[in-house]
This record gives C-alpha cells, sequence and structure tokens, in this order.
C-alpha cells in the first residue's frame, strides 16, 4: 500500500488548490506498495554564485525501482504566450504564473547536488502535473515537453504513467540502483520531524477577502435590534459584538441622535473613533468617570475605606451625584464588553440617557469573558443578576471571526452557566501547544516559531500578536532577557496582556507567560484568560507553555476534546462553500426580532441558523410556529451565514 507523507487520516492537511488535492487523492487510491509520497517539500541549499536558495515543490514521490520522481502541479486554466504562463480563474482572470517545467527541473537540479553531497547516487526525473487539462491541447514547443505531463488522461492511470516518465528520463544502467531504504528516504526528505505547510498566507488571503459585507448585515442585525429600546446582546467572542456597536452607533449618529459608546479597552476604543469617524463620543469606563471628575478606577487622596469600597460602592454613588448635577446627555447609550462594568456603576451609567422612557440602552455581553469587572472575582458573571437590561437577551450565534477548531477549543474553558455557543463554519488549523523546559528553551523556540510563521509561512510579523497572561515586561516572563528583544509594533509582532487585547483581534495568536502566572486552569480568572486570549485570533493559536507546568493536561485534553471532529482530511483553500439546500426545525421564533433554525449535520453536529421576519414575509409565510420544519439555503454575508429562501417541506 502507497505511504502518504503526510496522511489526511491522521492529521489536517492543507492544500492551496484542488488541483493538489487532486494528484494527492489520486495517487493515494491508485499507487501500489513501494510508493512514498511526500507533500509540500522544501529545499535549502548554498548555490555556487547564488548564496542559501530556498525552493518548495508540491510533490516528490519515491519508489525502489524509480527513484525519485519530482512533480510540480497546477490546476485551473493554463495559457502559454510567447513563452509566459498564465492561469485563468473561474471569473476569466489572467494572472501570470511560474513556468512549472522551469520550476521542477530547477528544484530537481538543487536535489540532485544534494544527494551528491550525501554520497547517494539515485535518480531524479521531474514532471508537471495538470489534472484539469487534456495532454493533447498544449501546444508542441520547446518549452513544454508533452511526455513530462501528467494530465486528465494520464491521471487516470498514474501508475503507469510514473513509469513512463522514469524510462524515458533515465538511460536503462541508472536504473540499477541500490535501495538504501525507506529510513534513510524519510531521513532525506523530512529528518526526524515532517510537516507541510500550513499554507498560512494563503488561507489568511483567502479568507480575509470574504470580510463581512457591512450593509447586508445592517439589514440582517442592525434592524432587528433597534425593534427595542433597551435590550442585551449575548455573544461568544468573535460573534461580532463590537462590529454590531459600532454599526449601531454609525446608524443613530446619521439619524441625529447623541450617541455615547462605551467599552474596557483603551486600544480598542482608539480603532472605534477611527472607524465610526466623528460624531459619537467613545470612551473607556474610566475615562467616563474621569469626565465628570471621578476616577472610578483609583482611590482619590484622603478616602479611608478600601479598594473594593471604593469601586463598587462609593465611586459609583459619587459619579451618579456627578452626572445628575451635568446637563450632559446621550439619546443612545451603548455599552461594548459589559462584563466588565462593576453592577453600581450600571445605575450611574443610566443617569445619562436623555430620556428613561424613550432612551436607548445597549448591552453588548460574553458570559465568559470575565477578566475583570463582575466578572474578574471567584464569583462568575451572571447577567440575569447584574445586568440593568433584562432577559431574554438578542442571541448573536454566527462566529465571523475564529475557526471552527480555534471556537471548539477555547469552549473548553468558558465560565459560566447557560453559555451561548456559536456556530463557526469555517475550517482551518488546530491551536498548536509548544513546551519547553525553561525561559532560555521558551526563547529559543518561540524564536524559531516566529521565524517559521514569517520565513515559511510569509506571514508580517504585525500579522502576529504575543499575548501574555502577565506583564511582558515582568522579570519572570518569557520575554525578560531575550537576546536581541522581540521588535513589537510595525517591525514585530504585536505584544499586548490578555485585557490589553480585549476586543482586539489578530491573524495569528501566540499565548505567553501562563506557565509564568501562577493561578491554575481551575480558577475560572485563568480559565477566562485562556479563553479570551485563544479567541483573539482569526487563523491560528499556539499556546506556550512549560513541561512540568500542570496547565499542559488541561491543554491537552482541551485539543483532544476540539479534535473529534474536523481535524483530519484534506483543507482545500479554494473550495467554495456549500450552498446546497437544507432542512432544519424552528426552535426559536419572536416575530417582532428573530428565529434560529437547527439541523442534525452529520458528523458536523448540530448546528443553528438565524433568520428574520421580512425574509419570511417575502417568502409568504406565516404562521411560523416553533417545531415546524423549513426548507432554506445558507446564505453567505461576509463569514456570517443566515437562512433565507425559505419554503415549507411537500410532506408537512
Amino acid at each position: 500500500m502507497v505511504t502518504m507523507i503526510p496522511d489526511v487520516e491522521k492529521q489536517r492537511v492543507v492544500f492551496p488548490s484542488s488541483a493538489e488535492e487532486a494528484f494527492y487523492r489520486v495517487a493515494g487510491q491508485s499507487l501500489s506498495g513501494g510508493w512514498r509520497v511526500y507533500y509540500s517539500c522544501v529545499l535549502s541549499a548554498f548555490e555556487p554564485g547564488e548564496g542559501l536558495q530556498e525552493g518548495e515543490i508540491d510533490f516528490v514521490l519515491w519508489h525502489p525501482s524509480a527513484g525519485f520522481v519530482v512533480v510540480e502541479v497546477k490546476g485551473g486554466r493554463i495559457q502559454i504566450e510567447n513563452g509566459d504562463f498564465f492561469s485563468i480563474n473561474r471569473q476569466g482572470e489572467r494572472f501570470r504564473i511560474q513556468n512549472p517545467f522551469n520550476q521542477a527541473l530547477v528544484w530537481k537540479n538543487r536535489f540532485y547536488r544534494f544527494l551528491k553531497r550525501e554520497n547517494m547516487r539515485m535518480p531524479v526525473c521531474h514532471a508537471v502535473c495538470l489534472p484539469y487539462l487534456d495532454e493533447s491541447d498544449l501546444p508542441m514547443t520547446a518549452g513544454v515537453e508533452r511526455d513530462l505531463v501528467i494530465g486528465r488522461q494520464r491521471m487516470d492511470r498514474l501508475e503507469e504513467t510514473l513509469f513512463e516518465i522514469v524510462r524515458k528520463s533515465h538511460l536503462e544502467k541508472y536504473l540499477k540502483f541500490s535501495n538504501p531504504g525507506e529510513k534513510t528516504i524519510d531521513r532525506l526528505l523530512k529528518g526526524s520531524h515532517f510537516e507541510s505547510r500550513r499554507f498560512l498566507r494563503e488561507y489568511v488571503d483567502h479568507h480575509d477577502l470574504r470580510m463581512a459585507d457591512i450593509e447586508s448585515i445592517q439589514e440582517s442585525l442592525v434592524t432587528p435590534v433597534t425593534s427595542a429600546l433597551r435590550l442585551g446582546i449575548e455573544g461568544e467572542a468573535g460573534t461580532g459584538k463590537t462590529m454590531l456597536a459600532a454599526m449601531l452607533a454609525r446608524r443613530y449618529r446619521d439619524e441625529g441622535a447623541k450617541v455615547l459608546l462605551t467599552s474596557s479597552n483603551p486600544v480598542l476604543n482608539e480603532r472605534l473613533r477611527t472607524d465610526i469617524g466623528r460624531g459619537v463620543d467613545v470612551m473607556t469606563y474610566g475615562e467616563l468617570g474621569s469626565q465628570f471628575g471621578i476616577e472610578l478606577m483609583r482611590v482619590p487622596a484622603g478616602y479611608q475605606g478600601k479598594l473594593e469600597d471604593w469601586l463598587q460602592f462609593d465611586g459609583p454613588e459619587k459619579l451618579k451625584a456627578a452626572i445628575a448635577s451635568d446637563a450632559r446627555r446621550y439619546d443612545v447609550i451603548l455599552c461594548d464588553e459589559a462584563q466588565d462594568v462593576q453592577p453600581f456603576w450600571w445605575e450611574a451609567i443610566e443617569h445619562l440617557l436623555s430620556s428613561p422612557e424613550s432612551g436607548r440602552f445597549y448591552l453588548f455581553f460574553d458570559r465568559s469573558q470575565g477578566v475583570f469587572g463582575s466578572g474578574g472575582g471567584e464569583t462568575l458573571f451572571v447577567p440575569e443578576q447584574v445586568l440593568p437590561v433584562a432577559s431574554p437577551y438578542f442571541p448573536l450565534v454566527h462566529n465571523y471571526r475564529t475557526t471552527k477548531e480555534i471556537s471548539t477549543f477555547a469552549r473548553e474553558f468558558r465560565t459560566g452557566g447557560n453559555v451561548l455557543k456559536s456556530h463557526s463554519g469555517r475550517s482551518g488549523f488546530m491551536p498548536q501547544i509548544v513546551t519547553y523546559k525553561d525561559r532560555a528553551d521558551a526563547q529559543k523556540k518561540l524564536e524559531l516559531l516566529l521565524s517559521d510563521l514569517v520565513r515559511r509561512e510569509h506571514l508580517r510579523p504585525d500579522e502576529i500578536a504575543l499575548i501574555s497572561a502577565r506583564n511582558p515586561k515582568s522579570p519572570d516572563s518569557i520575554l525578560t532577557g531575550m537576546k536581541g528583544g522581540i521588535a513589537a509594533g510595525e517591525s514585530g509582532p504585536q505584544i499586548a496582556t490578555v485585557a490589553g487585547f480585549k476586543g482586539l483581534e489578530t491573524k495569528v495568536a501566540v499565548l505567553i507567560n501562563f506557565s509564568e502566572h501562577k493561578m491554575e486552569l481551575s480558577n475560572p480568572i485563568m480559565s477566562s484568560m485562556l479563553y479570551v486570549a485563544a479567541t483573539r485570533a482569526r487563523h491560528l493559536v499556539v499556546i506556550l507553555l512549560r513541561e512540568d507546568d500542570s496547565k499542559v493536561a488541561a491543554v491537552r485534553a482541551a485539543l483532544q476534546a476540539a479534535a473529534v471532529q474536523g481535524s483530519t482530511g484534506a483543507l482545500v483553500i479554494e473550495r467554495p462553500e456549500d450552498i446546497s439546500e437544507s432542512e432544519g426545525v424552528v426552535t426559536f421564533f419572536d416575530p417582532d426580532r428573530m428565529g434560529s433554525l437547527t439541523i442534525d449535520d452529520g458528523a458536523r453536529g448540530r448546528r443553528s441558523f438565524m433568520f428574520f421576519p421580512h425574509d419570511l414575509g417575502r417568502a409568504g409565510l406565516e404562521n411560523i410556529r416553533v417545531g415546524m420544519r423549513l426548507l432554506f439555503r445558507p446564505r453567505q454575508i461576509g463569514d456570517v451565514v443566515v437562512a433565507s429562501d425559505f419554503r415549507v417541506p411537500r410532506a408537512s
């Protein structure tokens, strides 16, 4: 039986194109025993007059009777014009690509020189796979050798084709060589450890192009929310709470209302000011107090009580009195990160409404993000007990930020009861754990990780964030004394504490200093911190932990729980989403706001899709009730999925 490295049956293998997946699949199904197929091979070598050269080839195949076959794969429609190669996508757009014959030839020659340096004398030949083309379609030119092409017809007899290419590429005498054995071949191609590229750059670019369509989201979410004067909006990290708050702020400002938007993170607020523009007051809760001469977060000089007494009782009372004697008022107050607010602050904040009867008051929260504020102590944040807005809360159930793997992993560390689970339909990379012995080992492994992400995966440093469980400049931090340091900002990764990065997001999150924090993961504060930190990442999470830390076992258990579904098999970056019709059961319906359809999606489990009354009106459906079955199509709005195109099954 053919050996595939890596094996999609055992791990997630990422393919940037369906053409590469097609070759991998055909090789795995049709090649006989003796073949070893290595996907995504990188070769680094010093070349005379060129210095260090690095190159990647799609596939290297080995057989004891054939030697090595180097294969470059190109998908889509191929066009050759004056010797230049172009790829044409589904939209008819043309892109210049590298000559695949040259790519395969250059890699083959470098690999052959590498074998000579290793005193290995084995045949190496090359081929080009164009799985969606007929070989006869290619022109007869000096730069295109048809006998080296594996097209649609030759893919159907792949093993025979490979031996044909080998025999035509080598004289018979060169095919008589000693077999060094599988272990030696593995050592040459993959060393002691092999992992194909994640293709992070390609994955990031593909999914970041599918950002949310703001106008469509306003139609789907803003209109139902504005039907209520007072409302709590609940959602997991990544469900768009801050995005929705910003949309509402712009909407009410444009209608002439005076709007206040508050959150706990000053860095997030700076971004919100830029995003929203003028006409909306954006401030932290501490800055709000300062506007009225009250420092909520700091005990004033001469105060005789404890900090907790000032934060929870005396400070809010003085703020309420200061607001009552001031003329400043708002028509709309939007409170993001509401779980970070001390319960006794709410009465003071509500005093800022211009009208208790007609003023609009919206609170956005996540039951599991209690890093500080009302969820920061040993007592969990329970919105029904501390928020000034009564349930039921408006649910945000679609995760637009994180992958299914990240959200499933992070959910293992959610705190609180009756937590609302969101749905993420985007498959991606499993979170990764890196263990280290001591600070020096941690620094070495962190440097290697960052180098791999930037050099091999082609990410920009500013697309990576180091999120620390404690002050990254503290004496106990793994960054302290790091040789050369890590430049932050434009020339390096972002560096922040968990609390300092709340409400923000990054392409890749590297979680550090969790072992240097003595609190156990069983503590709800630490559990919440890990949940918040992991969900800042859109595409990949890497957690650095010390080998002897008890947190390692808990994190590995969470990884195993996340790996139950979807962590193996092929992930093809360019593949479009499935938009086939589904049948779901109405599990919730409020005719004034929204409804929810739930389906049992086999291996993917139970999934819910949001829908709205105006969509039902367009479909001519009335008397919708819980338990009723509806046919619908999932509609992608950026990274948000809603139900659309409703009809009633005939059986109903």
